[in-house]
């Protein structure tokens, strides 16, 4: 079985862009003919960081987010900013929490949301930690930032305080990770 595109790009124009972001507008054919536009968004690639003690508890971030307006537990993470994502991480964990780990393994790597955004999003483990970092001082304020037991952390889903779909996925990388190590 040979898998075909179900629209193909006929032409494409940018209506919006910002140093973040750029939204695309294509108008597309399927494969029957019908014609049509598809709208998605281009951005980075990001990194999500799973970062666990040596009593494998893991530390969330918790913070507000503008668009759904809402508060939530997330893992430590961000932008790529067009560099290395396994470095991204390692960037990201220092800046929004002053962890600095000595043990780095990539766990995977996702499309954030795939039927809107190009951005992927690698899944890395760190390990072997210290408070020594630079906390980087931005307008993203977490209100707290925490360890959790893993008991904990399924009682946060499902209370809807982890509400955050790549914090999701990094953390199943990390579940799956475990049953192939123990």
């Amino acid at each position: 079985m040979t898998d075909v595109p179900s629209k193909t790009k006929v032409s494409s124009k940018i209506v919006y862009q910002n140093p973040w972001i750029t939204i695309h507008e294509d108008q597309t054919i399927s494969q029957d003919g019908n014609t049509g536009i598809y709208g998605y968004m281009e951005s980075r690639d990001s990194c999500m960081v799973v970062v666990v003690d040596d009593q494998e508890r893991l530390y969330l971030v918790r913070g507000f987010r503008y668009p759904s307006q809402s508060f939530g537990w997330e893992l430590p993470g961000g932008g790529g900013d067009n560099e290395d994502l396994l470095e991204a991480s390692k960037r990201e964990l220092e800046e929004e929490t002053g962890i600095i780990a000595q043990s780095w393994q990539k766990l995977g790597e996702a499309y954030v949301c795939n039927g809107l955004l190009t951005e992927k999003m690698a899944v890395c483990l760190a390990q072997k930690l210290s408070f020594t970092g630079q906390r980087e001082q931005s307008d993203e304020v977490f209100s707290d930032m925490r360890f959790f037991t893993p008991d904990e952390i399924d009682d946060l889903i499902r209370d809807g305080e982890i509400n955050d779909c790549q914090t999701l996925a990094g953390l199943h990388y990390y579940q799956l990770w475990r049953k192939d190590t123990i």
